[in-house]
């Protein structure tokens, strides 16, 4: 897992280099790069027996969607325009930013690049973060953990001897659980750059009391949501081109986003 990572911090810092200089055709061939690197380890195994050969599955590696949709950021960013960091440390820093690395939020290089030149530390902001910590620690730890053991016996139970009200109380957990078990490892990574000097993006926003379907895409996992709006649905045309091109370009980031 280490390896990879040193291999996509090395290899994404001199494509950013290359796109500074060259968006075209270095930018097709880092994305190209990348997503080859998330698909041969997350989906090698189902490739493989899908063509009946033998099935090959290497081992997964901690965060590796994370981290490459992270590198994918920085590449995509400096085509429009950003600078990309002179330093590979500084490329590697962002990459590998250990308290989001495993499960978000995503940060995108537009939104950290200042940050990483010049942080800001101070007892309050440690404060801050720290408190912010212990309210994700708890969110997983005294709420999602606790909920899950009845959503596992919910769902680990025979269906034929689930009554419909144990069956709606396993469901209602598991909802919870799902919510708690993100929110809370999303705000301890957040407390965590806090404390660190990194203001890091929120990623949920009370989404169970959203109105609708859409609002509650955009409050469920933020960030992720928005990489996929800003780097794949707006350049697709968004729902500028009509209806059918719209539920089209809606298709392909659902379709990518579950890949993922």
């Amino acid at each position: 897992g280490l390896s990879l990572l040193l291999i996509s911090i090395m290899m994404n810092h001199e494509f950013s280099l290359r796109i500074a200089r060259k968006p075209q055709p270095w930018l097709a061939i880092g994305i190209a790069s990348n997503l080859a690197l998330l698909i041969a380890f997350k989906y090698l195994g189902l490739i493989t027996e899908t063509l009946g050969l033998p099935r090959i599955e290497p081992r997964l590696p901690l965060g590796i969607s994370f981290f490459t949709f992270q590198a994918m950021s920085l590449l995509i960013d400096v085509s429009r325009g950003s600078k990309p960091a002179a330093n590979p440390v500084r490329t590697g820093l962002y990459i590998s930013m250990f308290p989001q690395l495993i499960a978000g939020p995503i940060v995108r290089w537009d939104e950290i690049r200042s940050q990483i030149a010049g942080r800001q530390e101070s007892w309050d902001r440690f404060c801050d973060g720290a408190k912010l910590f212990m309210l994700g620690l708890a969110q997983k730890v005294l709420i999602a953990d606790v909920i899950a053991q009845v959503a596992d016996s919910a769902f680990g139970a025979d269906a034929s001897s689930l009554g419909p009200e144990a069956a709606w109380i396993g469901l209602a957990a598991f909802t919870l659980q799902i919510y708690f078990d993100f929110a809370g490892y999303s705000n301890m990574a957040i407390g965590l750059g806090r404390i660190f000097g990194f203001e890091l993006p929120r990623n949920f926003e009370h989404p169970y009391s959203a109105a609708s379907f859409q609002e509650f895409w955009r409050r469920w996992h933020m960030t992720l949501s928005r990489w996929f709006r800003d780097y794949l649905y707006i350049p697709m045309g968004g729902s500028r081109d009509g209806e059918a091109r719209t539920y089209r370009n809606l298709l392909i980031e659902f379709v990518l986003c579950g890949l993922w």
